[in-house]
């Protein structure tokens, strides 16, 4: 950031190479940041549904903060995952205007939250990894209806042959899959805890979902981790996301500001493709 303030200096000793040098750090910091300095993107295409989440930490995300980034962010729908319970009374104290149907499963590691500007049609929790439940729901958005699943898998464990998923989370992410396969437009939002590189990743693209930030991303896109053991440090890998079937598109994705937590949230711009399923 000193690259910008030194900028003139370097113009005023006509020191050209120098300040050419300086822009070109800038604008990849910028590029690489911008979405996690809170800097906001407002595509043109109209009409946009904007989805949001976040990993909320279990309690880290302040919950002042969380409702102040969320109430910011413009989202018409947001999936968070990790909600405690003072952050759900938060939400539901001081969102209750802007988001007037929300539902709220499990506490803590396995808390979710929903959270739509519109109508919430019906809504499941998914058992399939007991005490930690997945949640869906169909919202009412406007000439649609569009299910959306919450999901935050376990991450994978060190195992004698190397680090894998156990049988019931395998089994978990099966049984999801076989869910999102009904061909519905459908957003899926959550900290998945698998990177880009990851096999299940690949089964998600195979399944028809499309990933947000790698059609329309801003930025590097990592969220994870954000602080470790307290201490703030700069995210390396991207396992928070927006997923799409294929009756969308995204225009727009980038990563939000710090929340407290150890992740940091991720926004996408989305619009319904030409196909897209009006409802009846």
């Amino acid at each position: 950031m000193a690259s910008i303030i030194l900028v003139p200096l370097a113009l005023a000793r006509r020191q050209w190479v120098t300040a050419a040098a300086m822009c070109v750090g800038f604008a990849a910091f910028a590029t690489q940041y911008s979405g996690q300095l809170g800097w906001r993107h407002d595509p043109a295409e109209s009409p946009r549904l904007r989805v949001a989440t976040c990993n909320a930490g279990n309690g880290l995300a302040r919950p002042d903060l969380l409702v102040q980034v969320i109430a910011e962010s413009g989202a018409d729908v947001v999936g968070l995952v990790e909600v405690s319970g003072p952050q759900r009374r938060a939400l539901e104290a001081e969102l209750g205007v802007t988001y007037p149907y929300q539902l709220h499963i499990g506490d803590g590691t396995a808390g979710k939250a929903l959270l739509s500007r519109y109508a919430i049609a019906n809504w499941e929790a998914l058992e399939y990894n007991p005490g930690r439940p997945d949640l869906v729901a169909q919202v009412d958005v406007p000439d649609h209806l569009l299910r959306v699943v919450v999901a935050h898998p376990p991450p994978p464990r060190i195992q004698v042959t190397g680090v894998h998923f156990t049988d019931v989370v395998a089994a978990q992410y099966a049984s999801l899959l076989e869910k999102l396969a009904s061909g519905e437009p459908t957003v899926l939002i959550g900290d998945l805890n698998i990177t880009p590189q990851h096999q299940r990743y690949d089964r998600l693209r195979a399944a028809g979902l499309i990933d947000s930030f790698a059609e329309a991303g801003t930025g590097s896109g990592f969220t994870f981790p954000r602080r470790i053991a307290g201490i703030p440090f700069p995210p390396v890998i991207r396992i928070d996301y927006v997923w799409h079937s294929a009756q969308l598109k995204a225009v727009g994705a980038w990563v939000g500001p710090d929340v407290g937590s150890d992740h940091l949230p991720v926004v996408a711009d989305l619009t319904w493709r030409a196909e897209g399923r009006e409802r009846p």
